[in-house]
């Protein structure tokens, strides 16, 4: 947050133009490794910037800012996003959404919770929305849109009359997050690197809910194809499957899904 009001100096690009990297990030990610190894020198690590995927069984994975776009442009949606995950499955999982000081975590097994700056706590719960009409959802778009017609375009226009509303809020990290607090009922989105949605899954499960691939099956670190976080009702979450395999199935050009 200092860096940014004191003004970035360095906004790069990495996989496309429009995929950016402050020096923040960096930043970030250097303070987390050194200290997150520092307190468990036995644990490895893994980070989006560094994208070094350990061969120790228990890691943490990272993304020092999660929507990056929004944090370079000065609109209060981003995160710090980890998770501590043993092989391929998340046991911790935090996200901190940076402007606010508020922190999304779960453990496996003991529920997912938020803790406010003033100490104050809640336990999070989905909501019981159960047909897309009623279904507030979001998603996002991948840094490969403006070179290929499988950008979650043909997804969106299916959804855009079926649903309540759509939102694209610019940080997978927190929409996800929502989907587990109840103020979202769904989100998807096609190419999520593993450090965006592995914490999330393991939030929205521990709040009661449900994440899969595109084709229905359990979700995992690090990434099937596709990503499908909803409040769990069967009916909703078989619409959203739908709704991207009709979708999908429309296009005459198809780009690997993570």
């Amino acid at each position: 947050m200092r860096m940014r009001q004191e003004g970035l100096q360095r906004v790069q690009s990495k996989s496309a133009v429009i995929d950016l990297v402050t020096e923040a990030d960096l930043a970030s990610e250097k303070l987390l490794r050194e200290e997150l190894q520092r307190l468990y020198p036995q644990v490895g690590f893994w980070g989006e910037e560094s994208n070094q995927q350990p061969t120790t069984e228990y890691y943490w994975l990272v993304d020092p800012i999660d929507g990056t776009t929004n944090f370079a442009n000065g609109i209060p949606y981003y995160a710090v996003n980890l998770a501590l995950c043993q092989e391929f499955n998340a046991i911790l999982a935090v996200t901190l959404h940076v402007p606010t000081g508020a922190i999304y975590w779960a453990t496996v097994g003991k529920g997912a919770f938020l803790r406010r700056v003033d100490g104050s706590q809640q336990r999070l719960h989905v909501n019981h929305a159960a047909q897309l009409n009623r279904a507030v959802v979001a998603t996002g778009f991948p840094y490969h849109r403006a070179e290929s017609t499988d950008n979650n375009s043909a997804e969106t226009a299916y959804f855009i009359p079926r649903c309540q509303a759509i939102r694209c809020l610019g940080a997978a990290a927190l929409d996800i997050a929502l989907v587990a607090e109840g103020a979202l009922a769904a989100f998807w989105e096609g190419w999520l690197g593993p450090w965006d949605g592995t914490g999330g899954a393991l939030l929205v499960r521990e709040a009661g809910g449900l994440v899969t691939d595109y084709q229905g099956s359990q979700w995992q670190v690090p990434g099937q194809s596709g990503f499908v976080a909803t409040n769990g009702n069967p009916d909703l979450h078989a619409a959203l499957l739908t709704g991207i395999q009709t979708a999908r199935a429309a296009l005459t050009e198809k780009r690997l899904l993570v």
